[in-house]
């Protein structure tokens, strides 16, 4: 039922897509009797054959960006690494992914999710496999560098294509529902990973992975298309690569994207920052906790993400603002945060309920994704995308670079082990950049899904 349900959203096929919308509470036959008609038409077998390859792109890209959590301890006993020198290795790969941002999304307007998508997930095999075969502290940081920069582009060119094949009004919900399958890849990244490690060693595990990622890329190669068909680019003459560069500029000169790109920061920084780096040593430096017990806690912190991202965006319709999605769910970020904090190492149970409510409100990239693509002509999507995208990918590295920086200022115990106070400090810095962000994007104002229409250039 809800692969039925995806496959038809994405649909260009008004009549089938909006009657399936308006009917959701129909007979379970007859939204049955619908979902069996759409693979009939080429529109729709199309989608079908898009969303496994394209699907499997996103978990992986996700997947990529969690593993470090779940193997941190067993990195730092291995290499002796310290907790600056750990932070720099998932910060190598947000930071690849920012530095690409640009780059690709002039690739993804220019020539196409397709090719794009295909050509760095190459990159991103090539970065894994010299991961798992690296033993200095530097050959990790530069192969997840390379490692980021290969998955850059995979989650803007699934909004490129869902911007061309999904009605503008439900872009957040469409978005939504793609976060959800990609965020299986967290999921994957927890107990199934470190199971696979436990069994086989991280190095063999990533060694697979790194196989993997060429698979995927072909898939995507050989069954996504960049628009439905009979459907042309708005311009009348293709883009120069030069005119690409100039609406890259123009999309940059926009004060309102900044507002919007530092809260889109903050909120993915801080939760990845926690839930990709430091949640694991949390876990161990403070409760004890062991490899599985620690994949188990991520894998539900994980699962209350991936909820939160696929029912947070289409609140945007239900309440008809954009705004007012965002600022709730940045609000309780912030309150579970100093939660956090507050709590000290008191009780483990009492900390992962925190954990799993603080992943119940940090799924807000949708609705701020969307408002952030209401601002701008159709056109410049993959450059609208990407340049906040950049954003979130810098504010990562930073946050993790300094939130690693902190808490070096605390001496670790003769087994490496950071005292609570550390952690204590690190939430309570998470908490006051939310407030700051959250300051500086309530500036914008709202654009309710209602109101949202293409913007006509002069």
């Amino acid at each position: 039922m809800a692969f039925g349900f995806f496959r038809t959203f994405f649909l260009q096929a008004p009549p089938a897509c909006m009657a399936y919308l308006r009917d959701q509470s129909a007979p379970a036959s007859l939204a049955t009797q619908r979902m069996n008609l759409l693979p009939k038409t080429p529109t729709a077998r199309m989608v079908q054959a898009m969303i496994p390859a394209l699907g499997f792109a996103f978990v992986f890209s996700q997947f990529l960006r969690s593993v470090p959590a779940v193997i941190a301890p067993d990195l730092r006993t291995e290499l002796g690494m310290s907790a600056g020198e750990l932070s720099a290795l998932p910060s190598a790969l947000f930071l690849g992914s920012a530095m690409m941002q640009l780059p690709s999304g002039i690739l993804l307007d220019r020539y196409g999710p397709r090719l794009t998508v295909t050509a760095f997930l190459m990159l991103t095999g090539a970065g894994v496999v010299w991961f798992s075969l690296a033993h200095t502290p530097g050959a990790l940081t530069a192969s997840l560098l390379v490692t980021g920069w290969g998955i850059a582009p995979t989650f803007m060119g699934i909004i490129v294509l869902i911007s061309r094949w999904a009605p503008r009004d439900r872009l957040a919900t469409a978005t939504a529902l793609s976060v959800g399958v990609g965020g299986t890849g967290m999921l994957f990244s927890a107990t199934p990973f470190a199971e696979a490690t436990a069994a086989f060693g991280w190095r063999p595990t990533l060694t697979a992975v790194g196989v993997f990622a060429f698979v995927v890329s072909l898939a995507v190669l050989l069954t996504v298309r960049d628009r439905p068909p009979g459907e042309r680019d708005n311009s009348v003459v293709p883009e120069s690569l030069i005119a690409t560069i100039r609406g890259l500029a123009q999309v940059l000169r926009e004060p309102r994207l900044y507002a919007l790109g530092s809260l889109a920061a903050v909120t993915v920084g801080s939760f990845l920052t926690f839930r990709a780096l430091w949640v694991g040593p949390y876990l161990n430096d403070v409760y004890g906790a062991g490899l599985l017990e620690r994949g188990n806690l991520i894998f539900w912190i994980s699962l209350a993400w991936l909820a939160s991202a696929v029912f947070i965006g289409p609140l945007d319709r239900v309440f008809d603002t954009r705004r007012g999605v965002v600022t709730i769910g940045a609000i309780a970020m912030m309150a579970w945060f100093a939660a956090l904090a507050l709590i000290g190492g008191s009780s483990l149970t009492f900390a992962a309920g925190i954990m799993i409510l603080l992943g119940l409100s940090s799924g807000l990239s949708s609705p701020i994704f969307a408002h952030a693509r209401s601002l701008f002509p159709d056109r410049y999507v993959g450059r609208v995308v990407t340049a906040i995208n950049l954003f979130v990918w810098g504010g990562v590295f930073l946050i993790q670079v300094g939130t690693g920086l902190l808490i070096d200022q605390f001496p670790a115990d003769s087994n490496g082990h950071s005292p609570v106070g550390a952690y204590q400090a690190n939430f309570v810095a998470m908490a006051v950049l939310l407030l700051i962000a959250l300051v500086i994007y309530r500036r914008v104002a709202d654009v309710p899904p209602s109101t949202d229409v293409e913007k006509v250039e002069t």
